[in-house]
């Protein structure tokens, strides 16, 4: 019998009575609800509305990908009475665990879009109409969004039961749905605790996956209970890294790697989140292949410090510390159809191809990102873009524009609508065509740069370029010096083996940006010179002798801050 049919058959009955019949045949617990049902449309002749998802972070789970979590899950050991599943969609998940654990008494699915729901439920109904020997369960399907639900009720019905909660949480950022103006977003909170400017610069920033990986971790506390969510690898570094501040109880926390193109049509790099609860405090992450189970990797907490290979990390962990070169990252204007051109046929253009003629002293080269990717590129003499500087510090009054560089004035004035309206909170309160993460490091003669974005992070040497200090955008790292030699020693120190070893050792290479200042400030170059001789880098022994005379100089200014 069809859905459509059995629903018919059923019409004529009181809203009670036609739910009391469907849980009897199926097992969910008001099917029909006081404003829609059984006296109006059939559920499958309105399809889910499928535009405007973006605000869901929708990404369905195939009916084969949900059954080969499940099958995995029950291969290690688990077989629950209770299933949750927080945001449930078209419930594809709820169907693969009816059809793998033969244990389950009960089922809870979360889910704020009504049709998905609608669908859900037809499909549960359908399943039992064509297995009427099926093992009937009761479940328990709840059109509310997972942010203000009362998660105390499924608490109260576990009763020492063997829990399992699965599912595929959206795969969407909190700043991402308030840039939406969804509704579906959790209250506001810095639940994370950052502080100051990495909460305006975006670490505040979280993904609502994560979000929901805590809730739900915290639920099982205490309990007989597997989590397997599929999540966005980030999701998972993010909750391994904050293990060692929160320190969940959990006993193992496992990331098995999908192929996110092949199951979703995504080029994102994703897993199965698998959590065992229990009293210790897991701070490492096994990564195994989804589809062969095969270890790849652990990461996580080792004596203090994150690695994205624990085992790499022991290898080149002596390199770990503080160095006492500084790391800069390039500078910030967010507004490069303005602030940045090319050289064309012997004339600058902006974004706009406007021919831009204004004083020299004004701009400057401009290396980018994809211009130190080049793993060959250990000399970079030239460029292909040039950016226009309004400060030599970030407190510096732009004001000595307007009768310094008048043509520049004119030229900012006349494109004000765009460097005003810029929208970072990091230029508000500041002069007006400001920049940010300019300093005198920006105009060091020679520089030692690196890219924050590429996997195989290779450290070239820049100089000047036209008579001028070479500057970086904001994707990209240096370190300042006013001697060639110097700076040629730092740079082959940098690409030896066992920097880029130790370098490797922290890299995630699915997160946004690869390298960061973070990372870089923790080469202790002179523990790295300890362990090598001038030989291992090809330099002489003058400048090698002199390059660690003044490690040790500023090792000694350093100390005394």
């Amino acid at each position: 019998m069809t859905v459509n049919n059995y629903i018919s058959s059923v019409r004529n009955q009181s809203l009670a009575s036609a739910n009391a019949q469907i849980a009897d045949v199926c097992g969910i617990s008001d099917f029909f609800t006081e404003t829609a049902g059984h006296e109006g449309n059939l559920y499958d002749d309105a399809p889910a509305r499928e535009t405007g998802m973006k605000e869901y972070g929708d990404w369905q789970t195939s009916m084969s990908l949900a059954l080969s979590v499940c099958r995995l899950i029950k291969k290690y050991g688990a077989n629950p009475k209770v299933v949750v599943e927080p945001t449930c969609g078209k419930g594809n998940f709820i169907m693969a665990a009816l059809q793998t654990f033969d244990g389950i008494e009960e089922i809870y699915g979360i889910e704020i879009h009504k049709p998905y729901l609608d669908q859900l439920k037809i499909k549960i109904l359908q399943y039992y109409l064509d297995n009427p020997d099926a093992k009937k369960v009761k479940i328990n399907l709840y059109h509310h969004d997972i942010f203000s639900f009362d998660l105390s009720r499924l608490k109260k019905s576990f009763r020492r039961r063997e829990i399992l909660v699965v599912g595929n949480p959206p795969w969407v950022t909190n700043s991402k749905l308030g840039a939406l103006k969804s509704k579906n977003i959790p209250t506001k909170s810095n639940f994370k605790k950052i502080k100051g400017l990495s909460a305006i610069t975006g670490k505040g920033n979280f993904d609502i996956a994560e979000y929901i990986c805590r809730q739900m971790a915290s639920l099982i506390q205490g309990e007989d209970a597997t989590l397997g969510l599929l999540v966005k690898n980030t999701v998972i570094k993010n909750i391994v890294y904050e293990q060692a501040r929160t320190s969940l109880p959990v006993s193992s926390i496992t990331q098995y790697a999908i192929d996110a193109k092949k199951e979703f049509g995504v080029s994102v790099a994703a897993s199965l989140l698998y959590i065992k609860p229990g009293g210790t405090t897991a701070r490492t992450c096994q990564v195994k292949d989804f589809y062969t189970q095969k270890e790849v990797k652990k990461y996580g907490w080792a004596d203090g410090c994150f690695a994205s290979n624990t085992a790499e990390y022991e290898k080149y962990r002596y390199i770990d510390g503080h160095t006492p070169l500084k790391w800069w990252s390039g500078l910030k204007h967010d507004c490069s159809k303005v602030m940045e051109l090319t050289a064309e046929k012997g004339v600058l253009v902006n974004g706009f191809g406007q021919i831009v003629d204004i004083e020299d002293r004004m701009i400057f080269p401009l290396l980018k990102s994809s211009d130190i990717s080049d793993i060959k590129k250990d000399r970079i003499t030239d460029t292909r873009k040039y950016v226009i500087v309004t400060q030599r510090t970030a407190s510096e009054d732009t004001g000595w524009i307007r009768q310094s560089c008048p043509l520049a004035y004119k030229y900012l004035e006349g494109h004000a609508e765009f460097l005003d309206k810029r929208g970072s909170t990091i230029y508000k309160k500041r002069p007006r065509f400001c920049l940010f993460g300019i300093g005198g490091y920006s105009f060091k003669k020679y520089k030692v740069v690196v890219s924050g974005f590429y996997k195989e992070p290779h450290f070239s040497l820049v100089g000047e370029i036209d008579g001028k200090p070479t500057m970086l955008d904001d994707t990209c790292y240096m370190l300042g010096f006013d001697d060639y030699e110097e700076a040629l020693v730092a740079q082959r120190i940098l690409n030896s083996p066992p920097v880029q070893g130790f370098i490797r050792s922290l890299l995630f290479n699915d997160a946004k940006r690869v390298i960061n200042k973070e990372l870089l400030m923790r080469i202790d170059l002179r523990k790295a010179v300890d362990s090598m001789r001038k030989e291992d880098i090809g330099v002489d022994e003058i400048s090698w002798e002199n390059f660690c005379a003044s490690l040790e100089h500023k090792k000694m200014q350093y100390s005394l801050f």
